[in-house]
C-alpha cells in the first residue's frame, strides 16, 4: 500500500476531529475526500502531511511509519500539500514563490530557479513568472500554490479545496492541468473539495466523512447512491444520477 491510514484519531481539548479513520491509497490513484464543513477533512490532511500529530493511530507512507513526523520531514519524504487558504509570500515573485518549494530538497539557487521555470511551464504560468501573486486572480494564485507543492517533487500530492472560488471554465481547466500532471509525473493525488462537479469528474474513488468519521467509500457512482452520503452531504441532486 502506497499510503495507509490506520485507525487515526485526532483530538483537540476533548473534541474529536478524526475518529478511527482508516483507508489506503495505491500508487497512481486519484482519490477524493468529501464531507460537510466540520467533517474533519482538513484535520486528516494535516495529520498525513505532518502539520498535526495524531492523538493515536498510524500513518504509513511507502510502508514506512511516518506518524507524527513534522511537515518538513514528510515533504522531503515525498508528500506535497496545498492549503484551503492560499499562503503566498507577497514580496516574492511567482517564480520565487515556487523556488521556495524547490529549496526543500536542493540548496543551489540557480538549480531551484531552473526547476521553478520548468514547473511554471507545466502549470501554464511561465508568462506570470515575474509578477507578484497578489496582482493575480484567484485561479492563478491556486496554480502558484500547486506549482510550489510540485517543486518539492512529491510522489503524493494532497490538495485542499484547489477548485474553491473558481468559475466553471476555470474548474475544467484545473481538472485538465491536474490530469496532465498526474500522467506526466506519475503522482498519487488525494483531494478534498466542496465543488462536486470537480471531485466527481476527477476522482477514481471517493472517501466520505461526516462528524469526524468515514461513512462511505467507493467509486463516484457508488457513493452518490448511498443513502447515508445523500443525507449527510450530497443531497437528492446526486442521488438521481446527475
Amino acid at each position: 500500500m502506497f499510503l495507509e491510514v490506520k485507525n487515526l484519531y485526532k483530538e483537540f481539548g476533548g473534541v474529536v476531529a478524526n475518529a478511527g479513520i482508516s483507508f489506503g491509497l495505491e500508487k497512481g490513484e486519484i482519490v477524493g475526500l468529501i464531507g460537510p464543513n466540520g467533517a474533519g477533512k482538513t484535520t486528516l490532511f494535516n495529520c498525513i502531511a505532518g502539520y498535526y500529530k495524531p492523538t493515536s493511530g498510524k500513518v504509513l507512507f511507502k510502508d514506512k511509519d511516518i506518524t507524527g513526523w513534522p511537515a518538513h520531514r514528510t515533504a522531503r519524504a515525498g508528500i506535497g500539500r496545498t492549503f484551503q487558504i492560499i499562503r503566498m509570500m507577497e514580496r516574492l515573485t511567482v517564480e520565487e514563490n515556487v523556488m521556495v518549494g524547490a529549496f526543500c530538497r536542493i540548496n543551489d539557487r540557480e538549480a531551484a530557479r531552473r526547476d521553478a521555470q520548468e514547473i511554471l511551464e507545466l502549470v501554464n504560468l511561465e508568462e506570470e513568472a515575474n509578477a507578484h501573486p497578489t496582482e493575480l486572480p484567484i485561479a492563478t494564485q491556486k496554480r502558484i500554490e500547486l506549482a510550489r507543492a510540485l517543486a518539492i517533487e512529491p510522489e503524493l500530492l494532497t490538495l485542499d479545496e484547489i477548485a474553491s472560488g473558481l468559475n466553471p471554465l476555470e474548474t475544467i481547466q484545473i481538472i485538465d492541468t491536474l490530469r496532465g500532471i498526474h500522467k506526466e509525473k506519475n503522482l498519487t493525488l488525494l483531494l478534498t473539495e466542496h465543488v462536486m462537479e470537480f471531485i466527481m469528474r476527477i476522482s477514481e474513488r471517493i472517501i466520505v466523512m461526516a462528524a469526524g468519521r468515514k461513512i462511505a467509500e467507493g467509486s463516484p457512482e457508488e457513493v452518490a447512491r448511498k443513502e447515508e452520503v445523500i443525507k449527510a452531504y450530497l443531497g437528492e441532486k446526486y442521488a438521481k444520477g446527475k
